[in-house]
């Protein structure tokens, strides 16, 4: 059985305390072979750390002259003559390390039906080459959709933080995840 509780979901048999915690519940009998993890399977307040990735500067760079081509993020000569004195990412490249991480610990494994927008995205701090990054996120709020009783919205904040622990990223992300089962008839819920 893979182990769920990373991804903000209880094992098998577990079940979850508060924000994040997890205890072995009495009745251990069930299995399943679904790794998917749907609507219900996700409770608000559960934190979630999704590992870290190193940036590189050739990486930095690379990315930037394909997607975000500013002097800033790819000319070394101009970046040594700015207040950072190096390259640094484009926020859209960290933008897009936080979604891989995030795709690779949690929701690969979770049945999107659809984003439904990122919100309140802010770049705090400068990403450096050689910075290792981290990403965590927090299941803020789950509430049942009110024009498709197959699926639930999901929101949730992310957070972005280098070796240093300095916060370099943070936005709010809803999705619209597939139910279990639809709910009944006047039970709907969000968009």
């Amino acid at each position: 059985m893979t182990d769920r509780s990373d991804r903000g979901v209880p094992n098998e048999g577990e079940t979850t305390v508060s924000e994040g915690e997890t205890t072995a519940s009495d009745d251990d009998t069930t299995t399943s072979t679904d790794d998917t993890i749907y609507f219900e399977d996700v409770e608000p307040g559960t934190v979630t750390q999704c590992g870290s990735t190193t940036v590189s500067r050739e990486e930095i760079i690379e990315f930037a002259e394909e997607y975000d081509p500013l002097d800033i993020h790819t000319d070394l000569e101009a970046a040594a003559e700015s207040p950072y004195g190096d390259v640094i990412a484009s926020g859209y490249h960290t933008l897009s390390l936080s979604v891989r991480l995030l795709v690779d610990a949690a929701r690969g494994d979770r049945a999107v039906i659809a984003g439904l927008g990122i919100d309140d995205v802010r770049w705090h701090a400068p990403v450096r080459p050689g910075d290792t990054l981290a990403v965590e996120f927090e299941i803020l709020e789950t509430r049942p959709s009110e024009s498709n009783p197959a699926a639930g919205i999901i929101h949730e904040s992310i957070t972005v933080r280098n070796g240093d622990d300095e916060t370099v990223l943070t936005l709010e992300n809803s999705e619209l995840v597939e139910r279990r089962e639809p709910a009944d008839e006047g039970e709907g819920g969000g968009e």
